[in-house]
């Protein structure tokens, strides 16, 4: 009779026999190109992760300010326009011809107080001359009366043809200035990110003409925990801010931080300015952050690239010698966060000045023979 095998001793034989066959293949692979940086001890601050969305700086549904028909739009859904750049022509026809007639108006007043400053220099003639008569007793009470009064009368039609002139004048600016708004202009650099008119189409003031979000500097808003405020206050000179969409860590230019906590989230918000030069950033983009929540102490990094994950594993490949060939080991790591493209990590198995596999570490296998190694 045959003993029963001991189950504990067949898991043993198999696990045994599939490491051979692992060390076998490896070993039969040619040797795996890879690229390593070393792991070191940083001073580095806890960070925290959280996460946002990126919003334009400026976003503005530009209005028209003066009723009328649209003539051209002179920009289109996607266009980039900079501030300044016409974006629609409105008939400004009527409003001209106000001006015209306006202009014609205070020419004609003007003449108007060419003869009337001249009767007032003859009615004060008068008045003065009865006065000095009035003195001699040569002309009656009567008489410089009605010259006083005339001098008056003329000083007022003087004074009334002034105010006509500056009020004409006023009205000429205000309607050059409605005429100027008749042509809509871009009020900041910006992109066109809707169009809600076309030509033909009659206006009234208020409505809008197309949509705008500012181009150049974005801003991230991020969502944080209410716990870590006096963190954030303490230690948040800079943020960097993953951009998802576009695979970018970006540091922040500037930061803002709104005191107001939602009652049922528990957050508040950290807004971000970041640098937006190729324009690649959008708002509505995920953004993850990670936020300083202490103090700066000497901690063990590794590249961020070096990081790979197996569900909620991480782990890095790590560069051993073995036999006199160079060998890849797979070592498990617990990230703590990441900082300016390093990863902060706990582990065991690594040490300051170890070599991790930076390139090449897609499909590893643990005692994978490598190609020469060298660091970047």
């Amino acid at each position: 009779m045959y003993a029963k095998p001991n189950p504990s001793t067949v898991a043993a034989i198999l696990s045994a026999a599939s490491a051979l066959v692992v060390a076998a293949v490896a070993n039969a692979q040619a040797p795996t190109p890879v690229r390593t940086e070393s792991v070191s001890i940083e001073r580095v601050q806890e960070h925290r992760r959280v996460t946002g969305s990126l919003q334009a700086v400026a976003r503005s549904s530009v209005p028209s300010q003066e009723s009328g028909q649209v003539l051209t739009v002179s920009t289109d859904e996607g266009m980039r326009v900079a501030e300044g750049d016409i974006i629609a022509q409105l008939d400004d026809r009527r409003l001209k011809s106000q001006l015209e007639e306006t202009l014609a108006r205070i020419a004609r007043t003007e003449s108007e107080l060419v003869e009337r400053e001249s009767e007032l220099e003859f009615a004060e003639f008068e008045r003065l001359r009865l006065t000095n008569l009035r003195e001699g007793h040569e002309a009656s009470e009567r008489e410089l009366k009605v010259a006083t009064t005339d001098f008056g009368a003329a000083q007022a039609r003087v004074e009334a043809a002034k105010r006509a002139i500056l009020e004409g004048q006023h009205q000429a600016e205000l309607l050059r200035i409605r005429i100027d708004d008749m042509t809509v202009r871009a009020p900041f650099d910006a992109r066109v990110v809707k169009r809600h008119v076309d030509p033909g189409e009659w206006l009234e003031p208020g409505e809008p003409i197309v949509t705008l979000v500012s181009t150049g500097a974005i801003e991230a808003r991020l969502e944080v925990p209410e716990r870590f405020a006096d963190p954030v206050v303490q230690y948040a000179d800079q943020i960097f801010a993953d951009v998802i969409g576009v695979g970018q860590t970006v540091p922040s230019t500037g930061l803002r931080i709104i005191p107001d906590v939602d009652p049922q989230a528990r957050s508040f918000s950290v807004i971000l300015t970041l640098d937006n030069p190729d324009g690649l950033m959008s708002p509505g983009m995920s953004v993850v952050a990670w936020i300083p929540t202490g103090e700066e102490a000497e901690q063990l990094t590794v590249p961020k690239a070096a990081v790979t994950r197996n569900g909620k594993d991480a782990y890095v490949y790590r560069t051993q010698n073995k036999d006199g060939k160079t060998t890849a080991a797979r070592t498990p790591v617990t990230v703590l966060f990441n900082w300016a493209g390093r990863a902060i990590v706990e582990s065991d198995e690594l040490k300051n000045g170890d070599k991790v596999i930076v390139e090449g570490n897609e499909r590893l296998m643990p005692g994978a023979t490598l190609a020469q190694a060298e660091e970047d």
